[in-house]
């Protein structure tokens, strides 16, 4: 839910892999490894968000947008008016509630939450 961060919604790649397979148009898949991760194996249609010093701090000051971190890299269309669900992957995280809130992904996710419909965070442990 937006607004909520006390509890994150997470979600497996069971789950992921029905959703891309029947409503891949409304599903946003929010990679936040490293470049040279992503590039060695990534979910297909997955947006690349660098976890960098300076884009953490940007959005930590409202100086750049969610969506104006996702649209140049984006090969889909992101469409805040559309009903889209978002999932971020970052490949160790195992349970939401472990994150610390100064890390990237929990400051990715709150600023997610502000945006979109529904906000996942795919939990790690397993291969995709």
């Amino acid at each position: 839910m937006a607004g909520e961060k006390g509890r994150r919604s997470t979600m497996d790649t069971k789950c992921l892999a029905g959703l891309l397979q029947h409503g891949a148009a409304r599903t946003l898949v929010i990679d936040s490894r490293t470049f040279s991760e992503y590039n060695t194996s990534h979910v297909l249609s997955s947006i690349n968000v660098c976890c960098s010093k300076l884009v953490k701090r940007r959005l930590q000051q409202d100086k750049v947008s969610v969506t104006e971190l996702l649209q140049p890299s984006s090969k889909v269309k992101v469409d805040l008016g559309r009903k889209q669900e978002v999932v971020v992957y970052d490949q160790s995280t195992k349970d939401a509630s472990t994150l610390s809130k100064d890390s990237f992904v929990y400051i990715l996710l709150g600023k997610l939450e502000g945006s979109f419909h529904r906000v996942s965070l795919l939990t790690a442990g397993e291969n995709l």
